[in-house]
């Protein structure tokens, strides 16, 4: 009788284990993503550089000097990402075309299924 509890008892301590395990697991990927995500925007690097230069303890008037130069690179920052994403969307077009031209007419149909479509929200302004 003892036994039967004490397994009854060790099983249902593993099972909420590995549940919880589970969950963190999925609960950790779920952040990190988030937080991933959150990094990609230009103000989340503003936020940061300033964060950074605050470690200097700079004056009030230093701190608002700081703040053009920073604005400044992040914009700069912000269209080299895009120029970035415009020019790898570039290579990938050149090789799909290349690619497309030894294909024959099945496998085109299979292909257009399957190969990457350029986001127009990740072309810089001037080619939407």
């Amino acid at each position: 009788m003892m036994f039967r509890r004490r397994v009854k008892v060790i099983s249902l301590l593993s099972f909420l284990i590995l549940v919880s395990v589970a969950v963190g697991f999925f609960l950790g990927i779920i952040v990190s993503s988030v937080v991933n995500k959150k990094k990609e925007t230009p103000k989340f690097w503003r936020e940061a550089a300033m964060k950074q230069l605050v470690k200097l303890k700079p004056t009030e008037a230093q701190r608002k000097a700081f703040e053009a130069p920073v604005d400044e690179a992040v914009k700069d920052l912000t269209e080299l990402r895009k120029q970035a994403i415009h020019d790898v969307w570039q290579i990938v077009d050149r090789a799909l075309v290349k690619i497309e031209k030894e294909l024959t007419p099945q496998q085109r149909e299979q292909f257009e299924k399957i190969k990457p479509r350029n986001n127009p929200r990740n072309k810089p302004a001037g080619d939407r």
